[in-house]
C-alpha cells in the first residue's frame, strides 16, 4: 500500500501525508506505517511496517502494496486503518478507518496499491501522550473509596 504522492490517484486533492502535532509533516525515517485489516472484531497486521521516506519526502511512507493485502480476494471491499509507530516501534495514533477494495484484475495493477479512502493522520507530540498517561496514573492513584 502507498500513500506515495507520484501515483496516479484519482482525487489528488484528498492529503493522505502524515504530520506531527505541530503541522509539519514527519520526516524521521525510523517511523513507521503499519496497515492493519478489520478481520471479524480484531484489527489483524498485514505485512511488516513500512518505513517513512525520509527529509525530501516528508510525510510519504510506501511499500510493496498488493502483495501485503493478503486476506483481500479480487473485487472485495474490506476495512483498513493505519498505525503510525516510533524508532522504537511503539504505537503512537491510529489513523481513521477506511474502506478498500481489491481491484479485481488479475494481476492488479500499480494503481491498485493506492489506498484512494486513506486521509491524512496526525501523530500527537510526545509531552502530550506522557501528560494524558500521568493524569490517568493519578486519577487511578486519588481516586475516592467508598
Amino acid at each position: 500500500m502507498s500513500n506515495a504522492p507520484w501515483e496516479a490517484w484519482t482525487d489528488p486533492a484528498v492529503d493522505r501525508f502524515v504530520y506531527n502535532a505541530d503541522g509539519s509533516l514527519v520526516s524521521d525515517p525510523s517511523y513507521s506505517a503499519q496497515l492493519q485489516e478489520l478481520q471479524g472484531a480484531e484489527w489483524v497486521n498485514l505485512g511488516q511496517p513500512a518505513f517513512f521516506f525520509g527529509p525530501g519526502l516528508d510525510g510519504i511512507w510506501a511499500d510493496d502494496g498488493v502483495k501485503r493485502i493478503v486476506s483481500v480476494p479480487a473485487g472485495t471491499a474490506t476495512t483498513l486503518r493505519v498505525e503510525i509507530l516510533n524508532g522504537s516501534g511503539a504505537h503512537l495514533v491510529y489513523g481513521d478507518e477506511f474502506s478498500f477494495t481489491m481491484d479485481p484484475t488479475t494481476p492488479a495493477p500499480p494503481s491498485a496499491t493506492i489506498m484512494q479512502n486513506l486521509t491524512a493522520i496526525t501523530v500527537p507530540e510526545p509531552s502530550t501522550i506522557a501528560l494524558g498517561v500521568l493524569g490517568l496514573g493519578a486519577l487511578l492513584l486519588f481516586r475516592r473509596r467508598k
